[in-house]
């Protein structure tokens, strides 16, 4: 599942992931952060998926797809809070694809993606 985490500032999006992701879940985040991105001009997004487990299926995973490939140019920095070796070896595959800065952090350092997101190094 998915959920909105409200950030101050106004120039950073945030949404926290846990459990296991499904196609649905997906699609209503991508309706969120279209919402968001209509009323913002490149804005940065903060993953925080430290209790993400997996996608639900292949499906899950290329709506995940879909949602970067749409929104390659629209966020100026992507940073993803994750523990585990996969997340960081997609985010880093990640940065190739986007026009997006994309970092990721670990768990603990959740201040310091936020500062980064911010513009902040």
């Amino acid at each position: 599942m998915f959920k909105e985490v409200p950030l101050e500032g106004g120039t950073v999006i945030g949404f926290e992931c846990s459990g296991t992701l499904t196609k649905a879940d997906l699609e209503s985040l991508q309706a969120v952060l279209d919402a968001r991105l209509a009323r913002m001009h490149k804005p940065s997004l903060v993953i925080f998926m430290d209790d993400f487990d997996s996608y639900e299926d292949a499906s899950a995973a290329l709506a995940d797809l879909r949602i970067d490939m749409k929104h390659h140019a629209d966020l100026a920095r992507v940073a993803i809070v994750a523990n585990k070796a996969w997340l960081k070896w997609g985010t880093l595959l990640a940065d190739l694809v986007t026009g997006a800065d994309l970092k990721s952090f670990e768990p603990g350092d959740r201040d310091a993606a936020l500062r980064w997101a911010r513009g902040g190094s």
